[in-house]
């Protein structure tokens, strides 16, 4: 397959843990780390790179109620120079995203929350080899750097629709910058809003903290789902949208469809907006919500308790799945009723 890179950096127990992988594994397999690797990366202050749809200052509080793992710094992804953080004593926390091509011509996008270590050694010698007068040295130097990042967590993100009909489209540099530039200026993603953010951060913290690891793909439910019994599960406004992956478009879901969505649902549950959703997350509400990924006909689901940031419930599906489905919200029911 041919790999070509779409966004430049400006970017143990078995205990399973969703959409969230704290492991080393590029593909986010359940991988050990390397001896030593944890506390490396324990030693080094994290570079937050986040989108501007936040202030600095928001980011800030959210990351002082839950982030403890290492000392943090939350930097503008246009003030971001490699050359100030490649000093083996920063990590990096920031979105990057690629495209895959195969043999055949199917295009593959991929984008993540990564937190990443630099392997200062390689990424040193491959500097003294650059020269500062070639016309790419900026983006070579960004391509050696993004080439000596190496895994220690990562949440899978879920483009919008327009987002992903332009990057299936992107085959300039020009474009595709331009798509690097709109995955920290615009809303493209389905899963990042400041309390879903505040959730992975929450998530990843406690993970590392407790020197675990955990990869993507192990289904689970945990006792404490039953509590949606007597809860609602909330399911944000944008998971009403239905994806036609033939056509590359997607509408709204008429009154019937959304009805047939949840019938199998026994429980309370209510849609609700991207703003009051996130609202309720930094107000520590105990509230259960649906976080949903889709990814190249993959999807991910999770039912997360918004004051712990804890998944009750996984579900991984891979292969033509992109869209939410009747059978998923009947097997979350079953999960709270107790039933396998």
């Amino acid at each position: 397959m041919k790999r070509i890179l779409l966004f430049a950096m400006l970017a143990l127990s078995i205990q399973n843990f969703a959409q969230v992988a704290v492991t080393s594994s590029d593909r986010g397999a359940n991988d050990e780390f390397k001896k030593g690797e944890l506390e490396k990366f324990k030693s080094t202050t994290t570079v937050f790179i986040l989108p501007e749809l936040n202030t600095k200052e928001e980011y800030e509080k959210i990351l002082k109620d839950v982030w403890t793992v290492t000392p943090f710094k939350v930097v503008g992804y246009q003030d971001f120079k490699v050359l100030d953080y490649a000093d083996g004593k920063h990590s990096i926390a920031n979105f990057i995203g690629d495209i895959t091509t195969s043999s055949k011509g199917t295009v593959y996008i991929h984008t993540n929350l990564a937190v990443r270590i630099l392997n200062k050694e390689k990424f040193d010698k491959g500097l003294a080899k650059l020269k500062t007068d070639d016309k790419k040295y900026n983006s070579k130097l960004i391509g050696l750097f993004e080439q000596n990042l190496s895994f220690i967590a990562r949440a899978p993100l879920s483009v919008n629709n327009k987002f992903l009909v332009d990057a299936m489209k992107a085959k300039s540099e020009e474009k595709r910058g331009d798509l690097y530039h709109r995955m920290y200026a615009d809303e493209s993603f389905t899963n990042t809003n400041l309390g879903m953010l505040k959730n992975y951060f929450q998530l990843i913290n406690q993970l590392i903290s407790k020197g675990e690891h955990c990869g993507l793909y192990d289904d689970f439910v945990k006792p404490e789902i039953t509590n949606l019994k007597d809860n609602t599960l909330y399911i944000p406004e944008a998971y009403m949208m239905e994806y036609n992956p033939w056509k590359g478009s997607e509408k709204l879901r008429d009154e019937k469809d959304l009805k047939k969505l949840v019938e199998d649902y026994k429980f309370k549950y209510q849609f609700i907006k991207d703003e009051d959703l996130k609202k309720k997350i930094l107000n520590n509400d105990e509230i259960y919500y649906m976080r949903y990924v889709s990814m190249n006909g993959n999807k991910y689901i999770d039912v997360v308790n918004a004051k712990t940031g804890n998944p009750a419930y996984y579900f991984y599906g891979a292969g033509f799945a992109y869209n939410l489905k009747d059978d998923d919200f009947k097997k979350i029911s079953k999960a709270a009723e107790g039933k396998k």
